[in-house]
């Protein structure tokens, strides 16, 4: 039997823990190309995240003050090729997305989180979509807000005398010659024209459904915390350098989820990952695309096939009374050129384990 672990990686409420209590269901119901042979006993935070789903809820955060001791690790032995593939004990670190927000804030990892890494060749970067915690760059309006504040501050604290010492003398301290062009003069009493420009407000980018107020109402962006894509790419230099090449000698791969790909509208969810990470995150679209030492592949996921929250959504939960959670929800995967969502909700973690 071989032995190997998978890095589960992603921010706070990314959609780590729905994704392995979606995959609970199907390693239950013996369904899709990587599958389980039993399933351990005692797991209880994904008995807990699977008992959500059951009762058409979305699985809570995790408790955002827990450190490293609190990490829930579990194994389990798993097989590929739709169960005739040779049996491996698959371990899973469990790292909550608090803490690998904190390692992207500090630059550090602990001796443990490294160890994890070293000891494994396959990874699965979540990103989810429309999280308020994805934080974007200033576009020129938030520039704009925060640049007026300083507009009458030096760009350092020297004196005004020694912002200009040198500039009139040659390098052995002789005063250089210019030519003064003439002085223009302001009359006192001109009249100044002032021109109002009125700001119309910011569309919604292609792809992207605009939220509405009570949305925006809850989240607040604080300035002191990195674009998201920043934080993603922070955590593919983590993967790049610390996991080990596959057993073949093959370079690590690494499964990057976009979750929540079912709040996307009609025209991103018809598109590929790529294209919406190219809308929403450029810079780790052109991360990803660059050439590495990591294989990456790129999947939408949706858990139920739909949103469980809020009281627009009543209908479509009421759909899923009685039914049989491992038939729903889907990946998004390219094949031939197609966006296609298959049923099969195990295919990143198969794709990442080489299966």
């Amino acid at each position: 039997m071989k032995n190997g672990s998978i890095i589960l990686v992603g921010g706070p409420a990314s959609g780590k823990t729905n994704y392995i209590a979606r995959l609970w269901l199907a390693f239950a119901a013996r369904k899709g190309k990587l599958r389980a042979k039993n399933l351990p006993a005692n797991i209880e935070y994904v008995n807990q995240a699977v008992a959500y789903l059951q009762a058409r809820q979305f699985a809570p955060r995790s408790d955002t003050n827990m450190d490293e001791s609190g990490r829930r690790d579990f194994s389990i032995e798993v097989c590929g090729e739709d169960g005739t593939g040779e049996v491996r004990n698959l371990t899973v670190p469990d790292i909550t997305g608090e803490l690998w927000s904190r390692a992207i804030k500090t630059y550090e990892l602990p001796k443990d989180w490294m160890e994890a890494l070293e000891d494994s060749s396959s990874a699965i970067l979540f990103v989810r979509a429309h999280s308020k915690f994805n934080l974007q760059p200033m576009d020129w309006v938030t520039a704009r807000e925060i640049l007026q504040g300083h507009e009458d501050e030096d760009d350092d604290d020297l004196d005004d005398d020694d912002d200009t010492y040198g500039d009139d003398e040659d390098e052995d301290g002789e005063p250089i010659e210019t030519a003064r062009s003439p002085k223009a003069t302001v009359q006192e009493d001109a009249e100044v024209e002032t021109v109002v420009v009125a700001v119309p407000p910011m569309e919604a980018e292609p792809g992207t459904k605009q939220a509405d107020d009570g949305d925006q109402s809850n989240v607040v962006q604080k300035r002191d915390v990195l674009p998201a894509q920043v934080g993603f790419c922070e955590l593919l230099r983590y993967l790049e350098l610390l996991l080990r090449k596959r057993p073949d000698g093959s370079k690590p791969r690494v499964a990057v989820v976009v979750t929540a790909w079912d709040m996307l509208d009609g025209d991103a969810t018809a598109a590929s990952p790529m294209q919406y990470l190219e809308n929403e995150f450029p810079m780790l679209a052109g991360r990803i695309k660059t050439p590495g030492r990591l294989d990456i592949e790129l999947f939408g996921m949706s858990i139920v096939g739909g949103n469980l929250r809020g009281a627009p959504n009543k209908l479509f939960r009421d759909s899923l009374k009685g039914r049989d959670l491992s038939e729903v929800g889907y990946t998004a995967v390219m094949r031939n050129g197609v966006l296609v969502h298959d049923p099969d909700v195990t295919l990143p973690l198969a794709w990442a384990l080489g299966d």
